[in-house]
This record gives C-alpha cells, structure tokens and sequence, in this order.
C-alpha cells in the first residue's frame, strides 16, 4: 500500500472514530441517563422505543455495525503492525500510542459481549434490564464491566486527540498540548459519566 492510500485510509479511519461511532457513544450514554431521572420504569420505556423503532434495523446496520466493523478491522490492523516503544521512551504521547492499542482490544471484546447481552439474548426490554442488573450486581463483572466501558470512553477520547492530528486542524505543538488536555478531561468526565449509570443500574 502506498503512503497516499494509507494516508487516506488513516483519515477515513479516524472519521468514523468520531462520526458516527463518538456520536453513537455519547447518544448511548444519554439515553442511558435516563436511569438518573426516572429510574428503572422510564429507562424501561426507552429501551422499549428504541426496539420498536421502525426500520431500527437498517439504522443499527447501516450507522452502528457496518462503522465499528470497517473501524474494528482497520484498528486491529494497526494493532498488529505497530511498534510500541512505550517502555523505552517514556513520553505521554507514547503511552497514548500504546494504550489507544490496548484499549482496542478491550473495546473490541467488550463490544461483542455487550452487543449480545443487550441486543441478541433477549428481547424484552425487562429482560434485558434485569440481565444487566443481575450482572453489575456481581462485584467481579462490575468491575469487569467498567474497565470495558472505561476502555471505550478511552479510545474515543484519546481518537479524538489524534482526528484532530490526522485532518490537519491541530498542527503545533502548544495546539496538540491543549487538545491532549482537552481530551484527558473529557475521558474523566465522560468515564465518570459512564461508570455512574453503571452504579445506578447495579441498584435496580
């Protein structure tokens, strides 16, 4: 492959990191705040309209799975050939490089668990309630659960540090700082965000 194909490839990559896959996420956890406002019976009626959702097929398909898949396997590519030197050069972003690489991995299988805890083992929106529930309950899938989430939050937040970098609209080194800045923030506030519905939900 040549540098100009790569080049474009990286960029294509790392759009659909922030669009539509970020956005996804943050509808997500929004729709997920729900718990803190109505609790079980209204987190319960949103789970039920999102299922009922006409054609919501054709929407997971065409702006959730066929993203995350293209995004997946070009990340684990990336994975696979990258030389990781956080261990010899003990930079910050050296350690960004690294983590965005394991926190990949982490998304990647957490993702499939999700996916299949929420969407495909049962199709009740009680049932997948109490299926999330019985799980968060359990102290080891919490924990579990929220290294998962966390990873995600991770990826993205760290993805967005690096879109900036590849679409040219942070160059210098004092804009890549505070964009670094920005980014760290927003995981903590975005991760404390997450694993907050998480503790909610381990109490219904």
């Amino acid at each position: 492959m040549d540098k100009k194909s790569n080049f474009l490839i990286r960029r294509i990559h790392s759009l659909l990191a922030i669009i539509p896959i970020g956005i996804f996420l943050l509808f997500h956890l929004s729709l997920n705040s729900t718990v803190f406002f109505g609790g079980r019976p209204l987190y319960e009626a949103v789970i039920n309209f999102m299922k009922n959702m006409p054609l919501v097929w054709v929407l997971e398909l065409v702006i959730i799975f066929v993203p995350i898949l293209v995004h997946a396997i070009y990340g684990l590519w990336i994975v696979y050939v990258a030389k990781n030197n956080a261990f010899n050069y003990k930079y910050g972003n050296n350690w960004a490089f690294y983590l965005q690489r394991i926190t990949a991995l982490i998304t990647a299988v957490f993702l499939v668990f999700h996916v299949y805890l929420q969407r495909f083992s049962v199709h009740e929106a009680e049932g997948v309630i109490d299926g999330l529930t019985g799980l968060l309950q359990n102290p080891l899938f919490f924990i579990l659960y929220a290294i998962g989430l966390l990873s995600a939050i991770f990826h993205f937040c760290n993805g967005f540090f690096t879109f900036l970098i590849s679409w040219g609209i942070t160059i210098g080194d004092h804009s890549q700082k505070i964009c670094r800045y920005i980014s760290m923030t927003l995981f903590v506030v975005i991760g404390v965000w997450g694993v907050s519905i998480l503790t909610v939900i381990a109490g219904f």
